[in-house]
């Protein structure tokens, strides 16, 4: 592995038994990294989860339905149109050609500022991949359907169930801060904005046999009866 040095640790399943665990690059069982763009796939068993326990109706509610407060522009319109599934097939359009991700990383509130560019003039059902400027629209919902904050709610519905420890919450003051945490191995958490709103797209670490159980659960249908 001395070609792949963000390699942290590899582990092998079979039928739900581990067959091979080995680590890298000062890595071993107990390291946690920032598994980046994995997040949204966590976040998206979250939002399975809220609806199987009716937290949230569809996916084809609209977005705005979880927050009536949000004051929408004179002459925005398409905004209303765009729904839960819109945003989780990655079809919902947004005011931006370049992702204004600087911004997006010095805003106290993430939510607010990911709703204030939702929408425009693009079509809906066009495909928008949307690594960090959008998913947080996700967790905002979570946390507002379920009245918890979004770590509390995945402690309880996904994490505990699977023996997976996620700390806290974390928070940065500087940009440096940031770029450290994307580095370490020794940090447990989520990344969260100045209002406790945990990050959608990115921000959460796990360790190498965390990541195994989460595959573990997509594999059996979200069913769990087996420990590593």
């Amino acid at each position: 592995m001395k070609d792949y040095k963000n390699t942290a640790g590899i582990v092998v399943m079979k039928k739900g038994q581990l067959m091979l665990e080995q680590y890298f690059n000062g890595c071993d069982a107990e390291s946690m990294v920032h598994v980046y763009s994995v997040t949204k796939s966590i976040v998206s068993i979250l939002i399975g989860i809220a609806l199987d326990q009716g937290f949230i109706k569809s996916i084809d509610q609209k977005v705005l339905d979880f927050f009536p407060e949000y004051v929408i522009k004179r002459g925005e319109k398409l905004i209303q149109q765009i729904t839960l599934r819109d945003l989780l097939i990655m079809q919902a359009p947004f005011k931006y050609r370049i992702p204004p991700y600087l911004k997006y990383f010095k805003s106290d509130d993430w939510l607010q500022f990911t709703l204030d560019l939702l929408g425009g003039r693009k079509p809906v059902k066009t495909f928008n991949y949307t690594p960090l400027i959008g998913p947080d629209i996700f967790t905002g919902i979570l946390r507002r359907a379920s009245g918890q904050t979004v770590l509390e709610f995945a402690r309880e519905y996904l994490f505990e169930p699977l023996g997976i420890n996620v700390e806290k919450s974390i928070y940065f003051n500087s940009k440096e801060e940031q770029m450290a945490f994307n580095k370490a191995k020794d940090i447990n958490g989520w990344a969260a904005d100045l209002t406790g709103l945990n990050a959608g797209g990115w921000g959460l670490t796990l360790s190498t046999l965390d990541m195994a159980k989460i595959g573990q659960l997509y594999l059996d249908n979200g069913l769990w009866c087996c420990m590593l």
